[in-house]
């Protein structure tokens, strides 16, 4: 399926930004180590005010004038969609996996709607966002070596 409008595409980058905060709100419950549980807390709370920021957007109501390099109805949201699910019975490893590949769509999402809305006054919001989910998917690489690849 298609997006229909920039407004679409932006209420399912929040909803993405919500459900990435949830995961990390629940995998934080799932961990004893505290130093884990601090980063995921940070994690949730980057994505929360990612959510924010594009409701700040959308309820800026500019949205709909603001036309991009190739039509939106272009892009397929299902492009960006991670195919597997986690259960509260997802083991963390399952989880970890989960969470990189949240990240790399979420990145892929931004990066994409940057490029195509370079020149805008989205331009910079997308180009923040994409760094931010890259980096937050370089950490959970890092911590996912650190405590599941030695097992491999």
């Amino acid at each position: 399926m298609k997006f229909e409008s920039l407004e679409d595409a932006l209420e399912f980058a929040k909803d993405k930004e919500q459900k990435a905060s949830d995961i990390y709100t629940m995998f934080r419950k799932m961990v004893k180590n505290r130093a884990a549980q601090k980063l995921l807390e940070d994690l949730a709370i980057q994505e929360r005010r990612h959510k924010q920021m594009i409701e700040d957007v959308l309820q800026s109501g500019n949205v709909a004038g603001i036309g991009g390099k190739r039509s939106i109805s272009d892009v397929s949201f299902s492009d960006y969609i991670v195919a597997e699910d986690l259960t509260p019975d997802s083991d963390p490893q399952a989880v970890m996996v989960y969470a990189m590949k949240m990240e790399q769509s979420a990145y892929d999402l931004y990066k994409d709607l940057h490029a195509n809305y370079m020149d805008t006054e989205l331009e910079g919001l997308f180009a923040r966002l994409a760094q931010e989910e890259l980096r937050h998917k370089e950490i959970l690489e890092e911590q996912y070596e650190e405590h599941f690849a030695q097992w491999m």
